[in-house]
């Protein structure tokens, strides 16, 4: 027996005290119904609606879209709230109908018409389904009333008004209809009455939606598998719930970024969404994608209310959707389920690998899972102090569960981060870090993490043909993991395989459009490609998302931009803003200087580096400069391996300032003591 299930928008309605206007006044009655069902016809069918049935007083119509449902009811009561009003109350719920040749089911339709009975006349009450689809929405206002228990319906179900200009708000107080009481024996033999004819008006009902469904409303569409997993909203009012909202929303996006048939935008740029008041579709736009993951946590002690629906964005239409309520101790398993019904509505084959990948769940400890966090959070901040922190809270997380792989993994890298931002030694750093990495992958193999910091590692260490095994595996597990991609154009810029690094520059892009160090990076390597007007216009994008901490960096590249294409006066405005904070780059400054005709500033930069720059960098400093002015004994001189302790900087710039000194052979002979080749 096949069985089929379709997500809709359930809308009921209903006139209040329409029986006893029959007996008053049967043809005002019918003329009160005449103008409601016109209405309802015309309306429902501007908003992509179908009528299911009309009973009595009333109709049951559903929707495609819950947008659609609660505008299209918006619609309705204004027409209804204008003299002479008609009386209607109107309830929206979201759910399966599920059908198949021998037996329907459609409990989505109980719960609207439960909620219907609950609304007063001019009101619209939704569920917090419908809620929870319609949140990004502006031009709809909402009002939560209570949380309420319906009448055959499992757990309180928490009620919402539209509050749009003209409707009617009922007051929480006052809800009445079919909520759950307790029933004299009268009470009974009259529900048992009215159940019956309710499910005879159900099943005639659900026997029309059967062949709505099965030959009008076409299943949706996908060709592009691009998703972006938007932050959920937090609907609590617990301290810590914020946490766990983020949590929420970036390991679905890590359960998801494992799928090598999607594309997963990463986490930097779908934060930037947090309490957005953009529509879907401008969102979808902004990230280039198809596909939204929206969704809700309700944290409420060690309860928890996860809502998750899966929206196409370009018909702003649900493919699915799914409320759970668990324990806090049960969020593991709850992320594991939202991303295999994503896979499940979108048709996705996986490999046994992406399977076990979708299946892990890192931790069962809820505290070692909000230390972890904590820890990414404060590793993100890219500060000296916040990457010990990290360092700590990870620690923290691995002594209350020894066997979290994901930890061991992070400490590893926030680690060697302290190579960057504290002036770790590098030979300290690698070991202690590739003992944390030897852990992680002895409790989980399978863990992208390990071998991007591995490559990470190997890739400073100058042992190429190791990073790329670790990047290659990380990638082969991870495919959408945007850091071992930008990791991975920079082992390809270290090994000089600039092609290859803005491949992987493009991916991460594309997977990150948002984020400052990504697209910075993208435009780093397109000028390494000479693709130099395209990498300006890159350079400009990301200028857009940086901020004060990341303002040397861009600095720093739009000089690199600039003086590769030998624009020498464009380049001296970002070096002068940089050189202060790293007089390292007085070298670029000063032969930025000679080659614009100012001598006088740049005999000055000379004297700077001698008191400023530190001893390994200073006599390749002045090494450059003098080779702008042409200098060839002082060239030398700063250039002798005596003297020049950099030679790091000389195999890296012989090429982009020595070039005149090419067929000298007291230069050929240096580059031989520091074992550098020179380009043919």
């Amino acid at each position: 027996m096949t069985r089929e299930r379709q997500l809709a928008a359930i809308m009921f309605t209903d006139i209040e005290g329409y029986t006893a206007l029959m007996q008053q006044d049967e043809a005002k009655a019918v003329a009160i119904r005449t103008r409601l069902r016109t209405s309802f016809e015309a309306t429902t069918e501007a908003f992509n609606g179908r009528i299911i049935q009309y009973f009595g007083d009333g109709t049951l119509s559903t929707f495609r879209s819950a947008v659609d449902a609660v505008e299209c009811a918006i619609e309705l009561q204004k027409v209804f709230l204008t003299e002479p009003k008609i009386p209607v109350r109107i309830g929206i719920h979201v759910g399966d109908i599920i059908y198949s040749e021998e037996d329907i089911i459609g409990d989505a339709v109980n719960v609207a018409a439960r909620i219907e009975s609950c609304a007063v006349p001019g009101s619209i009450l939704i569920s917090d389904k419908v809620h929870d689809q319609i949140r990004n929405h502006t031009q709809i206002d909402v009002k939560f009333l209570d949380a309420y228990e319906l009448k055959n319906v499992e757990g309180a179900m928490p009620l919402f008004a539209i509050s749009n200009e003209g409707l009617v708000i009922p007051n929480p107080e006052d809800i009445k209809g079919k909520l759950k009481t307790v029933q004299t024996n009268n009470d009974k033999i009259k529900s048992s009455k009215r159940t019956i004819a309710i499910l005879s008006i159900i099943t005639s009902v659900l026997l029309i939606a059967l062949v709505y469904f099965q030959f009008i409303n076409k299943p949706i569409e996908i060709d592009d598998y691009s998703i972006a997993v938007l932050p959920f909203d937090n609907l609590s009012t617990d301290n810590d719930a914020e946490i766990f909202r983020d949590g929420m929303t970036e390991d679905i996006l890590t359960h998801l970024a494992k799928i090598k048939e999607l594309h997963v935008i990463s986490r930097t740029s779908v934060m930037r969404y947090k309490e957005t008041e953009k529509s879907i579709k401008e969102i979808a736009k902004e990230l280039g994608v198809s596909l939204i993951l929206e969704g809700s946590i309700r944290k409420y002690g060690d309860k928890v209310r996860v809502t998750a629906q899966l929206i196409d964005a370009k018909s702003d239409q649900h493919i699915w959707a799914e409320n759970y309520d668990r324990t806090l101790t049960d969020i593991f398993n709850i992320q594991s389920e939202v991303s295999k019904k994503i896979v499940s509505a979108l048709e996705l084959n996986l490999t046994s690998v992406e399977e076990q990948g979708l299946a892990n769940i890192p931790t069962q400890n809820v505290e070692a899972y909000k230390l972890f966090l904590e820890g990414k959070r404060e590793t993100d901040k890219r500060t000296s102090e916040s990457i010990t922190k990290s360092i700590d809270l990870y620690t923290k997380a691995i002594e209350l569960d020894s066997a979290y792989a994901e930890a061991y993994a992070e400490i590893a890298h926030s680690i060697y981060l302290e190579t960057y931002y504290s002036g770790r030694d590098y030979v300290e750093a690698a070991k202690t870090a590739n003992t944390y990495l030897d852990k992680a992958e002895e409790i989980d193999p399978n863990i992208s993490r390990v071998y991007s910091v591995r490559g990470l590692i190997y890739n400073i260490e100058g042992k190429y043909d190791e990073a790329l095994a670790a990047f290659e595996k990380a990638i082969s597990l991870s495919p959408n993991d945007v850091t071992a991609r930008s990791q991975f154009a920079t082992f390809y810029f270290y090994s000089r395989q600039y092609e290859k690094q803005l491949e992987q520059a493009e991916i991460a892009y594309k997977l990150d459009p948002l984020s400052f160090p990504v697209v910075n990076g993208y435009s780093t390597a397109l000028a390494f490609n000479h693709k130099y007007d395209e990498a300006e216009k890159v350079l400009d994008i990301a200028a857009g998302l940086s901020d004060e901490n990341s303002k040397f960096v861009l600095n720093r590249s739009y000089f690199r931009l600039y003086m590769d294409q030998q624009k020498y006066k464009e380049a001296i405005e970002p070096l002068e803003q940089i050189v202060n904070k790293q007089n390292v780059f007085n070298r670029f400054l000063g032969y930025c200087y000679v080659k614009t005709g100012d001598t006088l500033k740049a005999l000055q930069t000379l004297e700077v580096i001698r008191k400023n720059v530190n001893e390994f960098e200073r006599n390749h400093n002045l090494a450059v400069v003098h080779s702008a002015l042409k200098n060839t004994d002082s060239v030398l001189f700063y250039l002798d391996t005596i003297r020049n302790k950099h030679t790091r900087g000389l195999q890296r710039e012989h090429t982009e300032f020595f070039t005149y000194l090419k067929d000298d052979p007291r230069f050929i002979k240096l580059l031989e003591d520091h074992n550098i080749k020179q380009k043919k």
